[in-house]
């Protein structure tokens, strides 16, 4: 019998208001598990029973999940079965990968605007967007340091 019943209303609230923001249903509803659960990881089968749903939706999301950053794919010694496990940082490596991708859209941009291809609102936009990644790569990395001295601040006042 599916533990459904004993789901935190977090995990579906939260699930539905990612899904409102864009985000797929099934992977909406398995992050918010990974956030709500006391456990440190589950298997998919764990993840499954929880949410009432099937394996292959869970390993759909999962998958969905990890190339996103949001959950990572790990194996406990002596077990036999991959779990799945938010890390130390929920949304740290989403920002690290958004941060790292930009460099390369960036570059795009660049060349371009360097190969003379382009003209009018295209080119505007075009060196629009260059300066808009650029901005949002600096700002990033700053909210991250930021959020990273605050957490440990955090940790410190919890602790001490």
């Amino acid at each position: 019998m599916p533990e459904t019943s004993k789901l935190p209303q977090f995990v579906e609230d939260f699930a539905l208001a990612l899904s409102q923001l864009g985000f797929p249903r099934m992977p909406a509803r398995v992050l918010s598990l990974a956030i709500a659960v006391p456990e440190e990881s589950l298997t998919a089968r764990e993840i499954a029973d929880r949410l009432g749903v099937s394996a292959a939706a869970v390993s759909g999301a999962v998958r969905y999940l990890g190339t996103l950053n949001l959950i990572r794919r790990f194996r406990t010694p002596g077990e036999r079965v991959d779990r799945f496990g938010l890390g130390e940082s929920v949304w740290e490596p989403v920002f690290e990968a958004e941060i790292a991708a930009y460099g390369p859209l960036t570059a795009m941009c660049e060349r371009a605007l360097e190969g003379g291809e382009l003209a009018g609102l295209g080119e505007e936009r075009v060196a629009e967007t260059r300066d808009f990644l650029r901005f949002m790569m600096v700002e990033m990395e700053e909210l991250v340091r930021r959020w990273r001295a605050e957490r440990a601040r955090r940790s410190q006042d919890s602790s001490g």
